[in-house]
């Protein structure tokens, strides 16, 4: 609170050249400055000065003892308080507050800065009572204004601190909170559910209420995860948890979509929750479907049942970008098993959307499969692949898992350079079934040099 109150009103003391006498002289200057200059000068000192460590006895075997504030000063810094200029007044009220001799007259002036000051002294006075445990309207709401103008992570973290004392003996923080979040701005309501997420205190059934239809009913999807993680802090997961269980069994297409994302982004899956998520595999909407997938990669859940319903996808599923999603969750997931290894290689070979190859030859390298039936595969269809962005990524694979050298070059141009000239249109009306018969001579020549190498 000190130094945000300085560096408002640009004071820079120096307590370590200061001295009692000096300070005596400041505190009865004719000019205002420099007694508010003398008050934060005494108010630094106490603050920042070291402290010696209990165990430095002085040589009659007792603790030195250091006043916080010399006797000669206390009657001077008192008198300030009474001072005729406001701003004077002020000074006096913090340093009273920061080295702990706060009284009637420093609260009171405390109190009129909150309604009456500029900004750095309400919100300076609305520290310094909130810490004196006043809850009062006008304290709550200076607070909550200065998080939410600021909105920076700083005067969170302050706010915060003082709404959670502050809510130990009053209903109003949660009150004042509440009507946040039905604020027009998102970021508002944001903010409104992390400091709910993070201060203690009686919850009632109505802001549990706002909450809820928060996480399934707001249209920015950062104020549903907010909402949701608000409730989790509250140590109401189970009603959480009891919710997407019902939206996953019960749900339409959208509610199934909304719990999805939200078991995603909260990391959260149970036995409770798995049937019902595994149904969402098979779910005749595709948006439920690639829902599951993305959930699925991103909880990278390694269960039989789960992997079992992606290969299915990547095999089966009538929209391209569905396999696709399957095929990253898989590559996600990370869990290798042979017959991952066989699916990702014959979607590379031969499923018909690029897309869906150029997937397949991605998660081949997430998963850094590098044995031979993979070099042989990426090598045939690095010189076939007939859309360029499967090429760009086949290439990629190969250069990452460094399966080409530069002896291989050569050959591998030459049969480039082969492919391209039966390509050509009058071949291609010519020599149709001799390009087969030489297609296939070419894999076989590829597998064999993989295998020698």
């Amino acid at each position: 609170m000190l130094e945000q109150w300085k560096n408002a009103w640009k004071l820079t003391p120096r307590w370590q050249n200061a001295t009692i006498e000096g300070l005596m002289r400041a505190l009865t200057d004719i000019h205002e400055v420099i007694r508010v200059t003398a008050l934060i000068t005494c108010a630094t000192a106490v603050l920042e000065r070291p402290r010696l460590d209990s165990d430095r006895l002085c040589g009659i075997g007792k603790a030195p003892v250091i006043q916080d504030v010399p006797v000669e000063l206390q009657p001077l810094l008192r008198k300030t308080l009474r001072d005729e200029n406001a701003h004077v007044r002020m000074a006096a009220a913090v340093c009273h507050y920061t080295i702990g001799m706060c009284n009637n007259e420093a609260q009171m002036i405390m109190k009129e800065a909150l309604v009456h000051g500029n900004s750095a002294d309400s919100w300076a006075a609305a520290q310094c009572l909130a810490l004196e445990g006043i809850a009062t309207f006008p304290v709550v709401k200076k607070i909550l204004s200065q998080m939410f103008d600021k909105n920076d992570g700083t005067t969170e973290e302050q706010a915060c601190l003082l709404l959670t004392q502050l809510s130990e003996c009053s209903s109003l923080v949660y009150s004042l909170l509440a009507a946040k979040l039905n604020s027009c701005q998102w970021k508002d309501r944001i903010l409104a559910c992390r400091a709910l997420s993070r201060i203690r205190g009686y919850v009632s059934q109505d802001l549990k209420n706002k909450l809820s239809q928060l996480m399934w009913n707001d249209w920015n999807l950062e104020v549903r995860q907010a909402a949701a993680l608000a409730l989790g802090e509250m140590k109401l997961g189970k009603e959480v948890h009891d919710q997407l269980r019902v939206k996953l069994n019960r749900g339409d297409c959208w509610m199934k979509v909304e719990a999805l994302s939200l078991i995603g982004w909260l990391q959260l899956m149970t036995a409770k929750l798995l049937p019902g998520f595994l149904q969402c595999f098979s779910n005749d909407f595709v948006a439920v479907r690639r829902e599951a997938c993305l959930t699925a990669g991103a909880l990278r859940i390694k269960d039989e049942m789960v992997l079992t319903c992606l290969f299915k996808i990547m095999q089966t599923d009538p929209h391209w970008k569905i396999k696709a999603f399957a095929i990253r969750a898989l590559g996600q997931i990370g869990h290798v098993t042979p017959q991952l290894k066989h699916h990702l290689l014959w979607a590379v070979h031969h499923e018909e959307e690029p897309g869906v190859r150029r997937e397949a030859c991605h998660s081949i390298v997430t998963l850094q499969l590098q044995d031979e039936s993979v070099q042989a595969i990426l090598l045939e269809r690095l010189i076939l692949e007939p859309n360029e962005m499967v090429r760009e990524e086949m290439n990629k694979a190969v250069k990452v898992l460094n399966f080409q050298h530069t002896e291989e070059q050569e050959m591998i141009q030459k049969i480039k350079n082969e492919v391209t000239r039966h390509r050509e249109p009058s071949s291609k009306r010519k020599c149709g079934q001799g390009f087969l018969l030489e297609h296939r001579g070419i894999q076989l020549h590829i597998w064999r040099w993989s295998k020698g190498n």
